[in-house]
């Protein structure tokens, strides 16, 4: 395999000859299915055999491998084949992927995280009961988790002593360098946190309470979305033959046209799709699993972009297009994708990302007449006060069913 990125035979014999040689084929391969260029790839080959005769130098086998020791060592190297730069960040980053491949491999182990904390027990039983009892996906574990180790670092690793005093304490100074959206999370974070302690006989019940609750009024605000003219620019473009525009087109209709959370796009899975009844399966919030229509647009961009899809194991529909070609490990970089796009399409918008498509999705059915119990199925709402939000975007509608004031009378 290394002979696709080098020809000269005396390159060759030195990657070969090193302690990674007999994992650098192997290696150059892995690069190749991760769809990293040929360049990209020499770069992080070379690296990984320069790694090699480092470790051979200072007495240490591929097995115990220590990256800050070569980070160390590039800082002075005048190693004679050290060539495409000493203190290149893609050296760096080739010798740490080669490391990530060995370990992958079984070959060399994990790097220890100097310095890391172990993580309470009380935490990861509380992670364990999240994915367990609440259905919780693993970007909302790591949310909880990260607060509520937050605050037994902060009164200590038994809940049996904390006082309420304390507990709010703690809260309020944490609120007072935050946003809103981040006071309205950890405010639901500890208080779950501490009713899983309070079950668990670990913390007398009812410490949840001294959780302050932050004043907002629900739903109060507007619904953020776009008109039907900038859903056509933004689609518009998404055209084109390349493997990009294709996948972004296929985003952006699912978000449009289904309201799906940018996380439900994420995660969608080749199997999830049935062709033959023309109906996408989705696991949404608590894995929750519905079937919704799957409209012939739709349909067809999904299809034309399977086409050009980067090859790999991957069950995952959509892939990021720079390497190494994965799946989105979470909605973040589906928001992202929209964000290109609405830059591209130049519209101005003080709301970008993924959400803004589901809520035009609900105000479009609202306007086409779709009852609000329907809408409410196909954005798989728990209540219908959330779906009744979308009401107030319909101006015509409110006005059948505004009262005239008394003085008019």
């Amino acid at each position: 395999m290394l002979e696709t990125y080098f020809s000269a035979s005396k390159m060759l014999g030195h990657l070969r000859s090193g302690p990674s040689g007999p994992y650098l084929d192997l290696f150059a391969a892995a690069l190749e299915r991760q769809c990293y260029g040929p360049k990209t790839a020499v770069r992080y080959l070379r690296a990984a055999a320069h790694l090699g005769h480092v470790m051979a130098e200072r007495g240490a086998s591929l097995t115990d491998i220590d990256l800050a020791a070569f980070a160390k060592h590039l800082q002075t190297c005048r190693c004679p084949r050290a060539k495409g730069g000493r203190r290149n960040h893609h050296t760096i980053y080739g010798a740490r992927l080669f490391h990530r491949h060995l370990v992958e491999r079984g070959v060399c182990r994990p790097a220890a995280m100097a310095g890391a904390p172990a993580e309470p027990m009380l935490v990861a039983d509380f992670k364990t009961w999240l994915r367990k009892h609440r259905g919780a996906s693993d970007a909302t574990v790591r949310q909880y988790a990260r607060d509520a180790a937050g605050l037994m670092t902060e009164l200590g690793s038994d809940p049996a002593s904390w006082r309420p005093s304390d507990i709010r304490t703690y809260f309020l100074a944490r609120a007072s360098i935050s946003g809103r959206g981040t006071i309205e999370k950890m405010t639901t974070n500890l208080r779950a946190f501490l009713r899983f302690l309070a079950v668990a006989g670990r913390c007398p019940a009812g410490l949840d309470n001294a959780v302050p609750a932050y004043a907002h009024w629900q739903l109060a605000d507007m619904p953020r979305y776009l008109s039907a003219e900038q859903v056509s620019r933004l689609i518009a473009a998404c055209d084109g033959d390349t493997n990009a525009r294709r996948r972004d087109r296929a985003i952006m209709l699912l978000l449009a046209r289904l309201g799906l959370r940018a996380g439900d796009v994420a995660q969608l899975r080749l199997t999830d799709i049935e062709w033959q009844m023309g109906s996408l399966r989705v696991t949404g919030k608590s894995r929750t699993e519905v079937r919704l229509p799957l409209p012939q647009d739709v349909g067809d961009a999904i299809a034309g972009y399977l086409e050009c899809r980067p090859p790999g194991r991957s069950e995952a529909v959509f892939l990021r297009t720079i390497a190494p070609c994965r799946p989105f490990l979470r909605g973040d970089g589906i928001s992202t994708v929209v964000r290109r796009a609405m830059k591209r399409a130049g519209i101005v918008s003080p709301y970008k990302g993924a959400h803004v498509l589901r809520h035009t999705a609900a105000t479009e059915m609202l306007r086409h007449g779709v009852p609000l119990d329907k809408i409410g199925l196909v954005l798989r709402h728990r209540g219908i006060d959330t779906t009744a939000y979308y009401a107030k975007a319909d101006v015509a509608l409110l006005s059948q069913v505004a009262q005239p004031w008394p003085e008019a009378l």
